[in-house]
Formats: C-alpha cells, structure tokens, sequence
C-alpha cells in the first residue's frame, strides 16, 4: 500500500501542476456560467397482511454545483434516510443488517451516499476528487479519500485513489484501499485501462487485484467490451460483450458471457458474504436478448441467461439455472401502451419459478399517467425434513438426505399506478397492490405514495 501512495502523491502534484498551467492558458477563455441541481424525494411505504402491519417513510436527496470558479469546481452531495413509523425498538440496522421483522420496528438508517468536490481544469487534462465517493476502476469501491486522474480523455491517461472504505453496517475505520491505472486509446475506437488495486484490513489481511478492461467501437452500430482480473495472484473472473444498435433503431441485440474462478478472497472488499456463503466455487454464465420491431405498433423482446456451476449442485450458493423470459409490446399511438410478459427459471435441483404478468399505460400528453396490471407467480421447490418416513398422497419421496417435500406455492398480484407531473419541478407518484398468496389466508396490501421536488 505505501507503494500504492507514493504512486498516488505523485500523480496528485501532476495534477496540480496541469491544473495551474491550464488555468494560466485558459485565463482569457470566454466565461462558463455555473449550474445548480437539486433533488428530494419522500415515499410513503404501507404494508399489511392479516394482523401485521408495517409503515416506513423514506428521504432521497440529491445536490450539485458544477462549473463554479470559472468551470473548475464541481459540488456533488446525495443521501438516503429509513425510518420505521412503528413502535420504536432497541435494535438498529448499525447492529445487525439481518434484522427480523419483530424488531425492525422503529429503526432509523441515515446514509450519506456522496460528498466531494471535483476541482479541475476547463480542458479536463487534470482532476481531483475528495471526499466520499464511488471508485468504479477495477471494482466499484465506496471510499472517503482522495482521486486523481490525469489526461482521462487523452490518448495516454493516468489516475489512482487512497482512502477508507465505507461501510453502513460494521466498522472499516481500520482499512484502508488504494489503486492506480493507465488508460489510453492505442488504435482507433478503442479504450483500455489497466489498474492495480490493493485492500489492507484492520485485521492484517490483505487483498491485491489485477484489473484490465478494454472497450472497442466496431462499427457506428456495434461495440464490444471485455474485462479480466487477477485476484492474489491467481484467476478470478474474466467476461466478454457484445452490443448492437441497429441504425434505424428497430432492432437491439446483446450478448456476453463471463468465467469465474474460484478464489479466496481474505477482505470484505472483495468477498462480503464469505463468512455466509462460502468459498466461491468456479462457474460460468451467459446471456443474450434481442429487442425486435415487427411494426410500427408491436416491439418483441425474448431474452435468455444460463449459470453453469461446477462442485457441488446442491449447494444453496452454488447452483446452475436457466433463465428465459419474452416481452411483448404493443403501442398503437403516444397515448397507450400495453405489454405481456412471461419469465421461467429452472434451477439444479428441480427447483422452478414461472411469471405472467400484463400491463396497459395511458399517457396524457407529459401531465399524468396511469397504469393497471396485474401479474401470476408459480413456484415449484424442495423442502428438506430430517423426518425419514412421511405420507402425503404420493407428494413425499424419500432420499438419502431424508424426507423430501416439493412445495408448489403460487400467487395473484394486481397493482395500480399513477403519476402527476403537477409542474416541471413538483412530481407525486401513487402505487397501490394486492396479493392473493396460496400459502396464507390473508390477502396481501400495499400502497405506495411519493412526492418529488426538483430544483
């Protein structure tokens, strides 16, 4: 890590150093004229079934200043507030992230997603980043720390970051995680970056990464990208994708397909769940879609995504599934729009789930909209019993893992959707659902209002 910071102290006095000469360039450019934003939004969630009740009242904000000193400075801040309206309770989320319902009452979460200041030239040959912030080289990371890049749009470019990563539910106030890269377009249409990354935690482990990404523009209609990392030396991952745009835009298509290895990642960076999932085992996946007009009214859109694990199958966090799903569009004018859509997953282990929903949208003109759907859910599992003997009509098998239920649950969801655009800055959103569930004899209830300013 000390090498990691000599890297980054280095590139920071560079990108000081081409801020100031940019500036002495620029100080008889025209004047750039700064922009404010600002955003809130309230939603107001009620759920009911039976006797149980649940309200929840959450806050998005959002603020920026960008293009102030002359276009050099941007101000980004946003965050999230939780709170539960019911009878309070002694347990929070900073406790335990995996709070059952009776005692997620009365907890309130206040997260403060961002807040940084980008200082940078009017070129953009230089930049620098503090505060807290999403790194998105190599692996998204949420730090409070410094970034630096350095002719990021050149043809040879540079950058690193250093700093504590953030986290809402245990302490990381010992760790620390820092990186540099190389970026450059070396032929026509391409852009590369090639990072090494580096994750110390409080407990002396410690984790490095490899990372090399690499997009390509083929043509005006197509793109392709690839990405690969090296995890402590040994293979972690490795995908590659496709994308078509079709220059009419009638036809979309898309398409990838990514290896996994197995590894041991010794962070939380790099493998949060290790402690409740395990060791990851090596699997591949692959997906396609394409998005098809048939006329001027109808878009049909069949897609397919496929997970091959090796191991154990049985395993809960290691098994193999395919996914097929096709949404049918129909839109005769601006004003109404329907679709029909059908979703199945089938799973290692005879596992299965089926989805059937509709929708119809009416717009009237860009004031208000409204939408009614409603949706079917069939699932088909097993449930494992260390009972070894069982009659229930021929439901009930026996195995060597004992007695083995297969439950076939299914449920009916209809929903209704509003939105207002009572101005240009003032939007109220409405949402309200019922849930016919086979496994309960209460019907399900939600209702969902949210009031947006835009400043």
């Amino acid at each position: 890590m000390r090498v990691a910071s000599r890297h980054i102290a280095a590139l920071l006095l560079v990108g000081l150093f081409s801020c100031r000469l940019s500036a002495d360039a620029q100080s008889n450019a025209s004047p750039v004229k700064a922009h404010y934003e600002g955003r809130l939004r309230l939603d107001y969630d009620y759920r009911s079934q039976g006797s149980d009740k649940d309200n929840d009242l959450y806050e998005y904000w959002y603020g920026s200043a960008r293009d102030l000193f002359g276009g050099r400075l941007d101000l980004y801040a946003s965050g999230r507030s939780h709170q539960d309206l019911d009878k309070p309770a002694s347990t929070s989320l900073a406790d335990d992230q995996f709070l059952g319902l009776d005692n997620s009452d009365g907890v309130r979460e206040d997260r403060l997603l961002q807040l940084y200041a980008d200082a940078h030239d009017r070129a953009n040959r230089a930049r620098i980043r503090i505060g807290r912030q999403y790194i998105d080289s190599s692996d998204y990371l949420h730090i409070d720390g410094v970034q630096v890049m350095v002719f990021e749009d050149g043809r040879l470019g540079a950058g690193g970051y250093y700093g504590n990563p953030v986290s809402y539910y245990t302490s990381l106030s010992g760790d620390h995680a820092g990186g540099v890269w190389l970026s450059g377009k070396p032929w026509e249409g391409n852009k590369s970056k090639v990072t090494f990354a580096q994750y110390d935690a409080d407990n002396g482990e410690q984790d490095h990464n490899y990372f090399v990404e690499s997009r390509q523009e083929l043509t005006e209609a197509a793109r392709l990208s690839g990405q690969a990392s090296i995890l402590n030396d040994e293979f972690r991952m490795a995908r590659a994708d496709f994308f078509y745009f079709a220059p009419g835009g009638a036809t979309d298509f898309y398409c990838g397909g990514s290896r996994w290895g197995s590894f041991d990642a010794k962070t939380r960076a790099y493998s949060p769940l290790y402690n409740v999932l395990g060791r990851q085992e090596p699997s591949t996946y692959a997906y396609a879609r394409v998005s098809q007009q048939l006329s001027p009214h109808f878009l049909v859109a069949p897609g397919v995504s496929c997970r091959f694990a090796e191991g154990d199958a049985n395993e809960y966090a290691n098994r193999s599934y395919n996914d097929y799903d096709i949404v049918l569009t129909f839109e005769p004018n601006k004003k109404i729009s329907a679709s029909v859509s059908l979703d199945y997953w089938d799973m290692s282990g005879g596992d299965s789930f089926l989805g059937v929903s509709g929708e119809i949208r009416y717009r009237h003109a860009r004031i208000w909209e409204i939408s009614l759907g409603t949706s079917y859910s069939d699932y088909t599992y097993n449930s494992y019993s260390d009972i070894s003997y069982s009659m229930n009509g021929g439901q009930t098998v026996f195995s060597d893992d004992g007695t083995v239920r297969v439950e076939n649950p299914y449920s009916y969801t209809y929903f209704l959707r509003m939105k207002w655009n009572l101005t240009r800055k003032l939007t109220l959103r409405l949402q309200g659902d019922i849930e016919d569930d086979s496994t309960s004899s209460d019907q399900g209830y939600r209702g969902r209002a949210s009031i947006e300013v835009r400043l």
